[in-house]
């Protein structure tokens, strides 16, 4: 098997569990049916104490599926559940009890409209946004957008349950250029029942793919949102959470422009500035990352790669240079515009003064997002990343390329990157690993999930869900899945 284009790597199976009395838990699932760029998420379904993971999937855009969702017993890796589907769902899914069991139900958002409640135990849909409708044209419809990663809210309905915020938007049929888009909306929803609350229009009128953030920044709960899109101009704004219950974005303040382009992976929130108030550190899609003072808005600093780069994932916040205690950041860009990227650059940027401290090519396209965690057992944070890169092989004679991804590792966020396993044939298009301790044994659990055909990078198909134990300390994590702990995008 020959690598094709990686600038620096150094192959060593560091995350080898193997020695000290150590035995490892590890388990494969494999759905051949589906396909996912849908992150897992853990909780525990079946009441035995070990954490299971919920994950989305589908096939082709805008066909039925049996396992739009899956239910995945932690402790063995067998099918607990799945839920149909009329599309792909791609968002990770939050949870919350609200059938009184004291087991947390599921919700999980994704393409057509699609965003579920779903009994923990069984996988029954308790609501879901908009019933399918076979009459319908969903790939026509304007009205019929997307939901991606959702958000808790206090109670505003008065039912007893936390309700949700989401972004909803995305129109797949927009041609590319083609500036005339259906707007995007933000949604307040009923956790319990489902019904909309509240549905604010985008204040540009523009679309929005970007997951929102709800924190409070010292004067009550405020809502981070963004909109454009790979070739639409956006911006970055903050509001009042009030003012969405009131359906009026008017007031929305623009803390940042996306230039030609916009926002799509949301921010995270940290204190870089040393204020005690959260900042936002953002990826652009036009391969900007920009740190913006969260007291006054301002920007603080922009770190850039330089040349043509586009970005789809959030930046993995750390402690890897300097003496301070001030949070540094790992990004990802690819070189040109999506579908035609070329490679994909890593960055490491001060977060004290947004100066690049270590850069490096390495893979393919993907928008799995950094993680971080120490996997050397030095005391330090290290980078985890979900990499896909082309391979060849001889098959009778002829060079043949092949898709392969794996796990790799940047010690100390920069230097050369370690690869953790064994590469694996197929390709993982945005399904950022998941971080935890599935059994409480106070060993680290990485989740993947990878599509294992090697031919077709896009195939939808041959999902597979991997649990693999590692001897490292689970006090270790620090950024163990997609948005951060709790999903909420917030660095404590």
């Amino acid at each position: 098997m020959k690598h094709v284009f990686f600038s620096s790597i150094a192959v060593l199976l560091l995350l080898s569990t193997s020695g000290c009395g150590f035995e490892e838990d590890t388990w494969l699932l494999e759905i051949p049916s589906i396909g996912s760029s849908s992150s897992p998420a853990a909780t525990d379904l079946n009441g035995d104490g070990i954490l299971d993971l919920v994950i989305g999937g589908g096939g082709r855009e805008f066909t039925t599926t049996a396992a739009a969702v899956t239910a995945v017993d932690g402790n063995n890796g067998e099918v607990l559940w799945k839920a149909e589907g009329h599309n792909q769902m791609v968002g990770s899914a939050i949870f919350q009890d609200i059938t009184g069991d004291d087991v947390e139900d599921v919700f999980i958002g994704g393409r057509s409209a699609m965003l579920f409640a779903l009994e923990g135990t069984t996988g029954k849909k308790l609501w879901e946004f908009a019933p399918y409708d076979p009459t319908r044209s969903y790939v026509n419809d304007t009205t019929v957008l997307n939901f991606f990663n959702p958000q808790w809210i206090n109670d505003v309905d008065q039912d007893g349950t936390d309700d949700l915020l989401t972004a909803y938007g995305g129109f797949v049929k927009a041609e590319r250029g083609n500036a005339d888009r259906p707007a995007g909306y933000l949604l307040i929803i009923s956790g319990k029942t489902g019904k909309t609350i509240a549905k604010a229009r985008m204040p540009d009128g523009k679309e929005t793919y970007m997951s929102p953030l709800v924190h409070d920044f010292g004067q009550g709960a405020e809502v981070i949102f963004g909109t454009g899109g790979e070739d639409i101009n956006g911006g970055l704004y903050r509001v009042k959470l009030g003012q969405v219950l009131e359906e009026d974005l008017s007031k929305a303040v623009k803390i940042l422009d996306g230039a030609a382009k916009g926002f799509i992976a949301p921010p995270v929130l940290a204190d870089i500035s040393k204020d005690g108030i959260k900042d936002v550190i953002i990826c652009t899609v036009d391969g900007r990352l920009v740190s913006i003072d969260g007291s006054n808005n301002q920007v603080i600093w922009t770190a850039i790669p330089g040349g043509d780069f586009d970005t789809y994932t959030m930046p993995g916040p750390g402690f890897f240079t300097g003496d301070d205690d001030i949070p540094d950041f790992f990004a990802s860009f690819g070189k040109g515009p999506w579908p035609d990227t070329e490679y994909t650059l890593h960055l490491l940027v001060d977060g004290k003064n947004g100066e690049v401290v270590f850069s490096d090519t390495l893979g393919t396209f993907q928008y799995a997002s950094p993680l971080v965690a120490d996997f050397t057992n030095d005391g330090r944070q290290d980078v985890l990343l979900a990499i896909n890169y082309k391979t060849q092989q001889d098959v009778l004679g002829d060079m043949t390329d092949f898709y392969a991804n794996g796990l790799y590792v940047y010690p100390g966020g920069q230097g050369k990157a370690l690869q953790a396993f064994q590469p694996l044939l197929g390709s993982n298009l945005g399904s950022t690993p998941l971080l935890t301790d599935l059994d409480h044994d106070g060993y680290i659990d990485i989740i993947t999930a990878y599509m294992g055909d090697a031919r077709n990078f896009y195939s939808f198909k041959n999902l597979v869900v991997q649990r693999r134990e590692i001897s490292r300390q689970a006090s270790a994590i620090s950024w163990g899945g997609y948005m951060g702990p709790a999903g909420k995008g917030i660095l404590e």
